[in-house]
């Protein structure tokens, strides 16, 4: 599986789940949409101020998982990189939102995520 197989993935649909874990180890579950692939092949997600990015900002280590509806999908492992709080990721990110109906989740959104891909799974191996 590469990056290529991955926009594949996402453009078919489906749900992805981030999991994150605090610096005592405490795991958290969020569901969260596709991230942007960017040129080189890092995932960028857009996150509100809430658990998933306290958590980061505690271990930087994440897994994300994405199923279609036809059962396919990925498991990611994946290290954050940095964080930015305003430029063309994040607009992008927020007027995904805002072209899906979900207004108050894209005013929410205050970081967009870059992450590099430690490790790409298929969701069955």
């Amino acid at each position: 599986m590469d990056v290529k197989e991955l926009e594949r993935l996402f453009r078919k649909g489906g749900i992805g789940i981030m999991g994150t874990a605090d610096g005592q180890g405490w795991v958290n579950l969020a569901i969260y949409s596709p991230p942007i692939i960017t040129p080189r092949g890092y995932l960028v997600f857009g996150a509100t101020q809430r658990l998933t990015y306290k958590n980061l900002m505690e271990n930087p280590k994440a897994m994300f998982m994405y199923v279609t509806q036809e059962w396919e999908g990925a498991r990611i492992r994946m290290s954050l990189m940095r964080d930015e709080t305003s430029g063309e990721y994040l607009d992008a990110l927020k007027q995904r939102f805002l072209d899906m109906g979900y207004t108050d989740l894209a005013h929410e959104i205050h970081y967009a995520l870059h992450f590099r891909i430690e490790e790409l799974r298929p969701l069955k191996s």
